[in-house]
C-alpha cells in the first residue's frame, strides 16, 4: 500500500472505480476484463467502501445543491455591494472589491471541482433518476419507483410514472401541460373552452378524447398512446401538419426529427405500468432491462453483450424489482454479482 494519505487514497479508489464502470458500460467487455474487476474489488475492503462514498454523495445532493444555489447569491450580492462601493474611489473600498473577488474564486474552484465529480458520478451510476433541476422547476415529480395520482383544478387526473415531473399552465384560454420527463397519464376532463395540450420540448399533444398516456425516455424519445378516444399531435414550428392518434394506437417519435404515422399497439402491455406491473412478451433481456433500470436505484450491466440478445416473457409486478432480477436471473440461469449497492452485474 502506497503512503498517500486518506483523501489521496480515496479519491485514487474513487477514479478506479469510475474506470472500471466506464469499461462496464462498453460493448465489447469480455469475461478476462470482468474477472479483472471482480479481483480489484477482492484486492482491498476500501475498494468497496470507495462505492459507498458514492453512495452518501447522493444522499446529500440535494442538501448540497441548496447550499451552493444560497453561496452563490450571497457571494453574488457582496460583489455587488462591494461594486457600488467603487463608485467612490478609495484604497480601502478597492481593497474590499479584490477580497470579494479573491473570495468569490476560493469558494468556486471547489465547487465546479466537485460539481465535475457529481455528474461524472451521476451519468456512470444513476443517469435516469437524475433530474434535480426539473424537479425543483415542475409543479408534481416522482421519485425511483413512485406512482403518484394527482387532480387538477378542473377535475382532469395525472397519473405519474417513477421518475416523471409536469408543470401545470392553466389560463382562461387554454389548459396547457408540460411533460418534463418521464410518464404520465392524462385523464382529461370536458371543457369546450379550453383546449387541453401537452408540450414536450416543442411537441404538441391535443386532447380530443379522454385518457392518453406520453413517454419521454432518457434518449429524447417520446411515445404518444392512446388508451380512449383520439389525440392530436403537430411540432410548433409546424402547427399545419397533424397526426391523429386513435384508440389502440402509439405514436413514436424522436424530437428534432419529422412526424410519422401512428401504429398499432397492445394497449394491455404499454398500460400495464398504471396497475405497478411491467409484460415483456418474447422480448430481448436487454430491453427488460433497460426498462426495469427505470424503477431501481442504481445500474444493471450485462458481462456479455450477447446476453441482451435472450428472449423473455412474463408479468412481473414492479412493487420489487430486485425479485424481477432475481427471478430472470434462475429463467435463464444467470448469476448476479451485487457491487456496492448500486451496481448489479448478470453473468454466466
Amino acid at each position: 500500500m502506497s503512503k498517500l494519505s486518506n483523501d489521496s487514497a480515496l479519491a485514487l479508489q474513487k477514479q478506479q472505480a469510475i474506470d472500471w464502470l466506464v469499461k462496464l458500460r462498453s460493448d465489447d467487455l469480455d469475461d478476462d476484463e470482468l474477472l479483472a474487476f471482480a479481483d480489484w474489488l477482492a484486492q482491498d475492503h476500501a475498494h468497496s467502501e470507495a462505492f459507498a462514498a458514492a453512495e452518501v454523495l447522493f444522499e446529500q445532493m440535494s442538501l448540497a445543491a441548496q447550499a451552493v444555489a444560497e453561496t452563490d447569491s450571497a457571494v453574488l450580492n457582496e460583489g455587488i455591494n462591494a461594486e457600488n462601493e467603487l463608485n467612490h474611489p478609495v484604497p480601502e473600498q478597492k481593497k474590499t472589491h479584490y477580497n470579494v473577488r479573491e473570495r468569490l474564486f476560493s469558494w468556486l474552484v471547489p465547487s465546479v471541482a466537485l460539481l465535475a465529480t457529481w455528474l461524472i458520478v451521476v451519468n456512470l451510476i444513476l443517469p435516469q433518476q437524475m433530474h434535480l433541476l426539473d424537479n425543483l422547476s415542475s409543479d408534481f415529480y416522482t421519485l425511483t419507483g413512485e406512482l403518484r395520482e394527482v387532480q387538477l383544478s378542473d377535475g382532469s387526473e395525472l397519473l405519474l410514472n417513477t421518475n416523471s415531473a409536469v408543470s401545470v399552465e392553466y389560463t382562461n384560454a387554454k389548459r396547457s401541460i408540460i411533460l418534463h420527463h418521464g410518464q404520465v397519464r392524462f385523464a382529461v376532463a370536458k371543457d369546450n373552452h379550453r383546449p387541453f395540450e401537452v408540450d414536450i420540448d416543442g411537441l404538441i399533444v391535443r386532447a380530443l378524447g379522454t385518457v392518453f398516456q406520453i413517454h419521454k425516455n432518457e434518449n429524447n424519445s417520446v411515445k404518444v398512446t392512446v388508451q380512449e378516444h383520439a389525440v392530436a399531435v403537430h411540432q410548433r414550428q409546424n402547427e399545419d401538419y397533424r397526426i391523429n392518434v386513435k384508440v389502440g394506437q402509439q405514436l413514436q417519435h424522436d424530437l428534432g426529427q419529422e412526424l410519422e404515422a401512428a401504429v398499432d399497439i397492445i394497449l394491455t402491455q404499454e398500460t400495464a405500468w398504471q396497475s405497478h406491473r411491467l409484460i415483456i412478451n418474447d422480448q430481448p433481456l436487454g430491453d427488460l432491462i433497460a426498462e426495469l433500470e427505470r424503477y431501481k436505484n442504481g445500474r444493471i450491466f450485462l458481462s456479455d453483450q450477447t446476453l441482451k440478445h435472450l428472449r423473455v416473457t412474463g408479468v412481473f409486478s414492479l412493487n420489487n424489482p430486485d425479485a424481477i432480477l432475481n427471478s430472470i436471473c434462475k429463467v435463464l440461469d444467470l448469476k448476479q454479482t451485487q457491487v456496492g449497492g448500486w451496481w448489479s452485474i448478470l453473468h454466466r
